[in-house]
């Protein structure tokens, strides 16, 4: 069975250096697929041995849409060549409870359905440790999280079912329909608040996309992207810590439970419930 992972990426350069070290452990570096949004010399440093496509960065003009578009029909192109394509976000990484499942490619080998989704998890930095030491797992330094519904995203395809808004299209008309999973000891492990210097310079840069004038772009996470950290961090540490297993057994059940389909397109996603309960990281995740 062959797996790769696809992920797309602007300066974010912590962020691309820990999802390059994840999926080139579990998959080899010469399937990871990173599509580069602009020239950059340190992007193709950092991602050298993966496979780079540089795309054009002249104009913004409905960005989410034409990125959303675009990649997936990369997507779909890399199934005429793998049994699975995984995509995330630069700073996401799929990690799966070894108890459970044994590793990420014994995973996806035993999934029938054409799609799959993970519970999510915003790991951040605490207030008293210390910054992210350069070419660390990002596990290895921070061990609290927020389970998330808004990072319960669908991550991994088989079939040519389109991802979109964090969701899956389940119906691509009357002829196709689409299957998906929601298993439990799979996670999305979003790392954007795990490193507080580096979010600095992703949320200015998030802010100049947001504000550049044109239609199409990302919404006020973005815009605002200082705010919303601020927000992020204040309900986290008004949170008090729960006990792993009954966290994570208890989310996803309301998350698998409360899914939200939209009929106008067919996209199938997990309620963007923002702060589920505030866990600590089982030691495992060290050795993903």
């Amino acid at each position: 069975m062959k797996i790769c992972a696809i992920t797309m990426v602007y300066r974010d350069y912590w962020a691309l250096a820990q999802w390059i070290r994840h999926y080139s452990k579990h998959l080899g570096i010469e399937n990871l697929y990173v599509v580069v949004h602009g020239p950059d010399e340190k992007v193709n440093d950092i991602a050298s041995g993966a496979n780079i496509w540089t795309i054009p960065r002249e104009s913004l003009e409905a960005f989410d849409k034409r990125r959303n578009k675009m990649l997936n029909q990369f997507q779909s192109g890399l199934l005429q060549f793998y049994d699975w394509v995984i995509r995330t976000d630069t700073d996401e990484l799929i990690c799966v409870d070894p108890d459970l499942h044994g590793s990420l490619e014994r995973f996806l080998a035993q999934t029938t359905d054409d799609a799959v989704f993970a519970t999510g998890l915003n790991v951040f930095e605490q207030a008293d440790e210390q910054e992210m030491p350069h070419n660390v797992s990002v596990f290895d330094c921070r061990e609290a999280a927020v389970i998330t519904g808004n990072y319960s995203k669908a991550w991994a395809v088989k079939t040519n079912v389109p991802l979109m808004r964090h969701g899956v299209k389940l119906t691509k008309d009357k002829r196709v329909a689409y299957s998906y999973s929601f298993p439990q000891g799979v996670y999305l492990a979003h790392i954007k608040f795990a490193n507080i210097d580096a979010l600095a310079d992703v949320n200015a840069t998030r802010k100049e996309v947001a504000r550049s004038g044109v239609s199409g772009l990302p919404g006020w996470g973005w815009k605002r992207a200082d705010e919303h950290t601020k927000k992020f961090f204040i309900e986290a540490e008004t949170l008090d810590f729960t006990s792993w297993s009954e966290a994570v057994a208890d989310a996803l059940q309301r998350l698998t439970t409360d899914m939200k389909y939209d009929e106008k397109d067919g996209v199938i996603r997990a309620p963007g419930i923002p702060y589920l309960a505030k866990i600590k990281l089982p030691k495992w995740f060290k050795e993903t």
